[in-house]
Parts: C-alpha cells; sequence; structure tokens
C-alpha cells in the first residue's frame, strides 16, 4: 500500500481539541495544529467552502454532508458555502462576463477552510494529462491558500458500470487510480487532510453499493453514500451510522437528521441564487448599462446590486434554522 495512504490511515483524521500553531515568537500563526498535522478538524465560527466541479455542484441540492458535518459541530456556528460548478475541472473554470473569479468568492464569503474535489472529470482524458493535472491542481491550492491554509483535499469516487447500452465507465477507474493515488501525493507533499473517497468504495474493484445510475452522476442515495463515507474517515464514524440506510431518494433514516437536511437544503437554495444569480448579465455582466438594470427614476443607481443583498439575512435565518434543527440529534 502507498506510504501516504497507511499514514493517512493511521490517525490523521483524529478529533481531539487542537491548539493554535505558534511561531518562533510564540504568537498564533492563524492555521490550526490539526490542518499541520492533516487532520480534518472545523472550529467555532468557520465558514467552510466546498469547491469542485459536478459532484460538488450536485451535492449542494441533497446537502447530505453538510447536514452530517451540522450535526457533528451543532452549536458552533459553523456555515458552509458550496462554490461547486457543472463542468469546473482544475485546469478551467469557465464563467460569464464579469463574474469574480473563486478567490473574490471566498474573500467575499470570508471562507476559513476549503475542501476541494477534483479529478474526476479530468481522469476522462487519461493518465497523459496527469502531469497537467497535478501542475494545476497546485496552482489552485497556491491561489487559494492566499485566502486561508486549512484547506482540505478529497479524491473522487469510482465511476461505475451502468449496463445496458450506456458504454461502461468502470474500466476507466484504472486511470482514476493513478488520479486518485497522485491526489495523495500532492495531499503529502502539501501537508493537507486527505478524505480517500476512492478508497473508501475499494477503488478499481468497486461494485457495490451503486452510486450511480449511469455510471458518472452519483444519484441522491450515491451522495448520501459518499456523504457517509467522508464523515467515517474523518473520524465521525458515529454521526454516519446513526444516520442510517438512507433510502432510494437519499433521506436519512435518522428523522432528525433528515430534518436537519431539509433546512440545508432550503438554506442551500438561497445561497445558489445568492451566489451565481441566473440573470448575473444585468447584475455585473455586460447588460449593467441596460435601462432594467437601473432605477427608474434615477438612472444613475443601480438597484439589482443592493436587493440582492436582501439574501443575506434570508441565508442567516435558515443557518439559524439548520442549527435549531440539528440541536434536536439524539447522538454527539
Amino acid at each position: 500500500m502507498n506510504p501516504i495512504l497507511v499514514t493517512l490511515a493511521a490517525g490523521l483524521f483524529l478529533t481531539s481539541p487542537l491548539a493554535p500553531v505558534r511561531g518562533a515568537d510564540g504568537a498564533p500563526t492563524g492555521v490550526p495544529r490539526g490542518f499541520l498535522d492533516r487532520r480534518f478538524q472545523l472550529e467555532r465560527d468557520d465558514v467552510v467552502a466546498f469547491v469542485g466541479g459536478t459532484d460538488v455542484a450536485a451535492a449542494l441540492h441533497g446537502g447530505h454532508l453538510e447536514s452530517l458535518l451540522a450535526a457533528r459541530y451543532r452549536g458552533l456556528n459553523i456555515r458552509f458555502r458550496n462554490f461547486g460548478w457543472e463542468g469546473d475541472t482544475v485546469f478551467a473554470q469557465p464563467r460569464d462576463i464579469g463574474f469574480p473569479p473563486l478567490a473574490a468568492h471566498l474573500e467575499k464569503s470570508e471562507a476559513l477552510v476549503i475542501l476541494f474535489q477534483f479529478g474526476r472529470a479530468e481522469a476522462m482524458e487519461g493518465t497523459p494529462v496527469l502531469p497537467r493535472f497535478i501542475a494545476a491542481y497546485e496552482k489552485l491550492i497556491e491561489d487559494c491558500s492566499k485566502r486561508t491554509r486549512r484547506i482540505a483535499l478529497l479524491t473522487p469516487p469510482p465511476f461505475e458500470n451502468a449496463g445496458g447500452l450506456l458504454p461502461d465507465l468502470a474500466s476507466r477507474n484504472v486511470d482514476l487510480a493513478a488520479f486518485a493515488e497522485a491526489i495523495r501525493v500532492l495531499a503529502g507533499r502539501k501537508e493537507l487532510p486527505l478524505v480517500d473517497l476512492f478508497a473508501a468504495f475499494r477503488g478499481k474493484a468497486h461494485r457495490e453499493p451503486r452510486l450511480t445510475d449511469n455510471g458518472l452522476q452519483l444519484t441522491s442515495r450515491g451522495h448520501a453514500l459518499v456523504a457517509r463515507a467522508f464523515m467515517d474517515q474523518a473520524g465521525f464514524g458515529q454521526i454516519a451510522r446513526r444516520a442510517g440506510e438512507p433510502s432510494s431518494a437519499g433521506a436519512w433514516a435518522e428523522v432528525a437528521l433528515e430534518q436537519v437536511r431539509a433546512a440545508v437544503i432550503e438554506k442551500n437554495q438561497l445561497w445558489l441564487h445568492y451566489w451565481r444569480p441566473q440573470n448575473w448579465a444585468f447584475l455585473g455582466g455586460d447588460r449593467t448599462t441596460q435601462p432594467s438594470s437601473r432605477d427608474h427614476l434615477d438612472p444613475k443607481v443601480r438597484w439589482f446590486p443592493a436587493e440582492m443583498e436582501k439574501f443575506v439575512p434570508l441565508i442567516e435565518h435558515a443557518e439559524a434554522r439548520i442549527e435549531e434543527s440539528a440541536a434536536h440529534i439524539p447522538f454527539p
């Protein structure tokens, strides 16, 4: 087995309290010791950013991982911000004209922890792109580390054979295994926490449980199983087990936890409309000079940006409901 993976499995996701890291002058550096020791640990008032492609973007609608983390860290005012975007890779994150780069969104959201999940779409191009993949991934990490050094990497879950007339994507797990290994090595070299979802589902040998219905895109149940695997690897297995076996629709068996997930989904819909509005062209793109983007009495005034900020108290109110729901969770 890869020595980095052995080291990670030996205890890099401990959940004991973490002392602040201090520099030579004894002053705190602002980076919890757990992140330098490659443990996954959140702290009071943290803002956690999920960054990745299609799988991460789709996870926003189900709220599975966020609901489990909200239960684990209830009462600590942890906030979660999903910046996933369909089709994003480490190579390119195309956006509309004028749409702020990821770094600007991380800054505005005051993100303190970033969870990256890339590699699945890139592996479709085969192992010849691995050197470019690692170089691009490392640059993305370095760019985002200007905002926070508390960064964790996730390997992607395996592909599956959907059967029927659909292509057998499971055959691409040989390539995906190479990408997962490269991510493990990158995490070790950068001293970052790693959650190995590829290994959690037996990697190239994966057959069951089913995560997709077409070999590629996770179902709601698939997202739930991936979230449970994350929690188990991060040392929160008790919560993963108490969540129970998810239904075919992705509902948690634990009623109290399913209520948390419902509150998370409600908040995430508000967040989605706030951070990536469909009418961006009028808000900050190439149509901001149009009359409909300006006040009808005073065209010098742009009403749209101020109107969008009204989402903020709605999001905060929804997060309060998440905390209220999580307070009733009957397990630690």
